[in-house]
Order: C-alpha cells, then sequence, then structure tokens
C-alpha cells in the first residue's frame, strides 16, 4: 500500500504545513508496512513560478514596471526573504520587498485559480499553464501511490486540489480522497461531490467534484485514512470513520469519530525541504490541543474542524518541541492552537523553563484580565516573543454581540502587559460586523491609533458572512434581513452576501475601510508582517530590543489602481 499526502496550493511559502506531517506519523506508526511519501505542492507551485517568471516562460508586469524589471525584482524580493536579518536590514527594506512580494502573490494566484477553474470544467487555457499544471503533479505520479489525499485548509485551495485530482486521474488509475478545514467546517460537506461547478448560464460543461475525489473526510482524519487505507472493497467503506462517499448511486456519510490526542505521535517533517520556504531559518507549526476552549464567537466555524476541546499533556508538548528542535535543527516555532488559555500558557511556559529549552515561539490567546503583567513576564521568559489577540472590535457592544467574552477596556491592559513584557502584539480587527454603525468603526480606529504602541501588527479585514456560523444560522439575532445565495458556482464562490435592517451596509463597510488604508498601514511595525506571520517571529525573536521602538516610512503601498493594472497586465502576457 503506498499512500500520497498533498498540500494543496497556496498557502503563503513561509512554514511546512502541519496537517499532513501529523498524518503521515500516525500512519507510519499504526502501519509502518505501508508507504507514506507526502508532497508540499503548494511549495513547489510557488518554485516553479519563479523559476518559469525567471526564464521568461510567464512574463507579466507588476506596478508600471516591465517584464525583465518585475523578475528581476521577484528575484530579490524572494532572496529577501530567505537572507533577511532584522538586525542587519532594516524593516522599511522588509517592507518594500514583502509589498512586492504580496502583489505577486494577490495578482499570480487569481489568475491561476481562473485558469484552474476554467481547466477543470474543460475550457481551453495556454498550453504554457496547462504544462505548469501538469508539472506539479510529477513528484506525485512518480511514487505511484493506491491512494491520494488532499489536505484543503481555505477556500481558494478547493480549485486546485479539484483539477490537480483530475490530472492525476487521468495519468493513473488511483483513488483519491479531500480533506481538511475546509471541508470540516462545511455544514453539509457532500455538497461538494454534488453541486454542479458551472450554473446553467454559463458556457461551459457541467461538472460533479465526485467525479474528481472518491471520498471526502469530515474531521480529523487519523483514523478515517487509517481506516481507509486497510479497505479492500465497498462493504470495508461503511467502517471507516468520517468518511463521506457514493456507493453506486447512494450517498453515504460515516459517523464521526477522534484519535486521543495523548497517543498521537509527533509530527514527521522529513518530506518536507526546510529549506526552500521563504524564511532565513526554518519556523515549525505544532498544536497543543484541538478545538477552541470558548467555541461561542458567533461568527466563528473553526472549532467545526474538531469534536470538542482536547488538550494534550503539557510534559508530552515540551517533548515534542525537544525532539523537533534536535531532529531539525529548529528553534522557531508557531503554536497553531485556537487560543491557549493563562492557566495552559503558565503551565506550559513554565514546563518550558523548567526543561531549559531555548527556543522562541508564537502563539495565539483571548486578551482577557488573566493574562496578568506576572503571567506575560513568564510567557515572555520562555521564548515566546508574539501574541496574536482577537481583538476584533473596540466597542463593547459589537463584543458582546460578537459573544467574544471580553471587556475592551482589559483588552487595552493586556496588550500593554504583553509590551511591557518584551512581546509583540499581533491584533485581529474586524470592521463591518452586521449592525456596526459608523461611528462603531470609528472606535476601533480610535482604539487602534490610541494603542499604537502596543500594537507591532495589525490584521485587518471586513466582515465575510461564513456559512455555518451563528450569524448565519440565525440571522435576524443579528439584524440581517435578507441573504443572497451566490450567483456563482457555491462551491468555489461560497461568500454570502447579506442585507442588514440597522448599521452601514456592505458597501459602506467597504468604503470606510477602502478610506483608513493609509492609516491602517501606517500603525504597526509592517503591515505585511501581519500577513507572512512567521517573519514576525523571526522579527521578534532574531531583533535588537535596542530598536524596538523602529518604525518605517515612506514604504510602498498597493493602490487598487496599482492592482488593476497588474492585474490586466498578467492577464495579456500570460493568456497567449
Amino acid at each position: 500500500m503506498k499512500l500520497a499526502l498533498i498540500a494543496t496550493p497556496h498557502t503563503h511559502p513561509t512554514c511546512p504545513p502541519l496537517g499532513p506531517a501529523i498524518l503521515s506519523a500516525y500512519l507510519q506508526k499504526k502501519m509502518p508496512y505501508i508507504k507514506v511519501s507526502v508532497f508540499d505542492l503548494s511549495l513547489n507551485y510557488y518554485l516553479s513560478s519563479f523559476d518559469k517568471i525567471k526564464e521568461g516562460i510567464f512574463s507579466f508586469r507588476l506596478y508600471k514596471w516591465d517584464e525583465k524589471t518585475t523578475a528581476r525584482n521577484l528575484e530579490q524580493a524572494v532572496s529577501f526573504f530567505k537572507s533577511w536579518h532584522p538586525n542587519h536590514r532594516s524593516l522599511k527594506e522588509y517592507h518594500h520587498w514583502a509589498t512586492i512580494f504580496l502583489s505577486f502573490e494577490n495578482i499570480f494566484n487569481a489568475f491561476m485559480a481562473e485558469m484552474a477553474r476554467k481547466a477543470l470544467v474543460g475550457q481551453s487555457i495556454p498550453k504554457r499553464i496547462e504544462t505548469f499544471f501538469e508539472d506539479l503533479i510529477q513528484p506525485v505520479l512518480a511514487a505511484r501511490p493506491d491512494l491520494v489525499g488532499f489536505s484543503i485548509l481555505y477556500q481558494q485551495q478547493v480549485v486546485f486540489a479539484a483539477l490537480l485530482a483530475k490530472l492525476i486521474k487521468k495519468r493513473m488509475k488511483v483513488k483519491i480522497v479531500a480533506g481538511g478545514a475546509k471541508i470540516s467546517v462545511m455544514i453539509a460537506p457532500e455538497k461538494l461531490l454534488t453541486t454542479p461547478l458551472v450554473q446553467e448560464n454559463e458556457d461551459a460543461p457541467e461538472i460533479l467534484l465526485k467525479e474528481v475525489f472518491d471520498y471526502l473526510i469530515s474531521g480529523e482524519g487519523e483514523l478515517a485514512l487509517y481506516y481507509l487505507c486497510q479497505a479492500e472493497n465497498s462493504a470495508d467503506l461503511a467502517n471507516v470513520p468520517n468518511l463521506i462517499y457514493f456507493n453506486g448511486n447512494n450517498l453515504r456519510i460515516n459517523p464521526l469519530a477522534i484519535a486521543e490526542t495523548d497517543i498521537l505521535p509527533y509530527p514527521d517533517f522529513s518530506d518536507f525541504k526546510l529549506e526552500n520556504y521563504l524564511t532565513p531559518e526554518p519556523v515549525l507549526p505544532i498544536m497543543t490541543s484541538r478545538g477552541c476552549p470558548w467555541r461561542k464567537c458567533t461568527f466563528c466555524t473553526h472549532h467545526h474542524s474538531y469534536l470538542g476541546y482536547r488538550t494534550r499533556r503539557i510534559e508530552d508538548c515540551v517533548a515534542e518541541i525537544k525532539f523537533l528542535q534536535k531532529q531539525y535543527g529548529c528553534s522557531l516555532f508557531y503554536f497553531y492552537d485556537e487560543m491557549i488559555s493563562p492557566l495552559r500558557f503558565k503551565k506550559l511556559a513554565g514546563q518550558i523553563i523548567d526543561e531549559g529549552l531555548m527556543i522562541h515561539y508564537g502563539a495565539y490567546a483571548k486578551p482577557v484580565k488573566k493574562f496578568s503583567p506576572d503571567l506575560c513576564k513568564l510567557i515572555q521568559r520562555s521564548g515566546c516573543r508574539v501574541l496574536q489577540w482577537g481583538v476584533e472590535a473596540a466597542s463593547q457592544r459589537i463584543l458582546d454581540l460578537m459573544c467574544k467574552g471580553t471587556d475592551i477596556q482589559e483588552v487595552e491592559k493586556v496588550l500593554i502587559h504583553a509590551t511591557q513584557a518584551g512581546m509583540y502584539n499581533l491584533i485581529f480587527i474586524l470592521f463591518g460586523f452586521p449592525s456596526e454603525t459608523t461611528e462603531e468603526l470609528q472606535q476601533s480606529l480610535t482604539f487602534v491609533d490610541r494603542n499604537r504602541e502596543n500594537i507591532h501588527a495589525l490584521c485587518a479585514g471586513t466582515f465575510v458572512l461564513t456559512e455555518g456560523s451563528q450569524i448565519h444560522m440565525e440571522p435576524e439575532k443579528f439584524f440581517i434581513r435578507q441573504i443572497q445565495e451566490p450567483i456563482k458556482s457555491p462551491i468555489l464562490y461560497p461568500v454570502l452576501d447579506y442585507d442588514v435592517s440597522q448599521g452601514m451596509t456592505t458597501k459602506e463597510t467597504r468604503e470606510h475601510f477602502n478610506a483608513n488604508q493609509k492609516f491602517l498601514n501606517g500603525i504597526p511595525l509592517s503591515r505585511r508582517l501581519g500577513t507572512y506571520r512567521e517573519h514576525l517571529l523571526i522579527y521578534g525573536a532574531r531583533h535588537n530590543a535596542a530598536k524596538r521602538n523602529e518604525k518605517i516610512i515612506g514604504y510602498l503601498p498597493i493602490t487598487p489602481e496599482i492592482k488593476q493594472t497588474t492585474s490586466l497586465s498578467i492577464i495579456r502576457n500570460l493568456n497567449t
């Protein structure tokens, strides 16, 4: 039995994926007689695109540069990411190159997603792009797997996974399963198999994803893949937990099950070329728990990925860090827990200190009163350099409507405590929550301005109504009077539009958000550090403390005009 696990394009190429690494380790431990190969096709997608652009096979323009200048600057941006040391290269310089790279990602990925969609439904695409996708799957074909598994974390990966699965099936007879967070958070993931990708009024043949995916796994993948690898016939599929599949013309949805977290082996990153990620040194992901201990935020669906909240023993987590540090020579880690509570953080930090580990790390947390000055100092002593806080809004009414369980005055104090302890704060701000007024939006802007010395990176965006959230299930409680179905394919474009009975419209929110971009860009060290969070960790871990208050000026912004010009350029040059 040979199994190929695939990390699907595209996620930022700054860190190896955790899910396939855990699944690979689990299956190798439980089934040492099978061959498991892991392929980060997301990283390969980027590396291949860099080569194609450098060689002139893909030629396009960013900003007002010509093709050669664009290619040269993209190559310099990649080189900068891989060699950047915060003490030797200024933050202004980082922001410049990170802005160029983000421009490339925004435009190139959107264009390639459209090309993948067209190829998926049988429409013609340029030969060079068709070859690009076919080349991506060659390592998978060479492994000659009996089963291929696609890990899909985000919506934008669905179309790429479907196309690559289609190409693999075209080249070899193999069963293909798709799983991951994106599928797990869906209310009805079986719709991926049963809903046509093309609407009736679109000039393209209709396609169902059951033609490319034989199975879906909803929820956690360890037990599902373990039993799926042992299934010898269609009757055995009934015993595979979390599996969604067709038995003839009949759709089957099997009961959910999970593996105990304390028996899971350490993730196996041996199939990943860590030196190829766009960081000067590797950053490895780790999880000490699954699920969210709060599970009440009305806009969130992340916790649907897991059946409840479960934690691992702190001693086992620290032992894993020691193993990964020794095995891969890594001293930078990002905790991917949905959030770490104050009490658990205290135990974790204390254990790291007691074990004498010399590491630096980042983590997600909820800004509540229990993150006292003393606790923040303990966390910093253990090596934490970045804390990511879900602030979301500064209006207490909006926070209560979100059911965040936070007090905005306490949030402000927590940011001060973390800064004074020597850590960097990355905060998440959400504009346009249903019924939010312009005055309440201004409260969030004022909050950011007032706390600019304690906000080092910012991830700001506008509210998106997500299928399966409490807001989606009970819209009337959130002043939503109507929800419109997507005009395009609800599988590839599932964003829900809506009308509110009070507060700003979505259009007004977007206008306010766009009007304040200059202000938002000027608050943190660099807005790009909120996008490339592994870089923020590197900055926090390696930057001289004496330069802690470094600011940037004169950065190169990405304006809507530049985006439009660039988009037209790439389409003109690649679509030939």
